[in-house]
């Protein structure tokens, strides 16, 4: 009787084991296909991410094209004026250094003409 308890206890220790064998299988399986399926996602982010990556370029170029033509622009027409403005400032310089000969000249002749009428300055 005594070997028959441990054959069911055996018996039933053996089934035991191999019922935690088959959770233990199912358990795997399922784990695999985490990890595939894991994988399958990553695989997609680094795709979307890779093609994000080489799309950025493409999608900003005309805009960078743009702002660069724009600010060109800007700067010849910066450099026009101020071209035209140094023009006015070499012109204002030559017209006050005429100016200022001119006003010597005429200081000249007015002492000239001072001294031949025999007029002195009362301080």
């Amino acid at each position: 009787m005594e070997e028959r308890t441990q054959n069911g206890s055996v018996k039933k220790t053996i089934q035991q084991v191999e019922n935690n064998i088959q959770e233990l299988q199912g358990s795997l399986r399922e784990y695999k296909q985490l990890v595939e399926t894991t994988r399958a996602e990553v695989n997609s982010m680094d795709n979307k991410i890779t093609l994000a990556i080489e799309d950025t370029p493409k999608s900003i170029s005309p805009q960078i094209q743009e702002l660069l033509g724009d600010l060109n622009q800007e700067m010849k027409r910066q450099q026009a004026l101020n071209d035209h403005l140094q023009k006015q400032i070499t012109g204002l310089r030559k017209e006050k250094s005429v100016l200022s000969q001119h006003i010597i000249a005429s200081n000249s002749r007015c002492q000239i003409l001072e001294d031949s009428v025999g007029y002195t300055h009362s301080q």
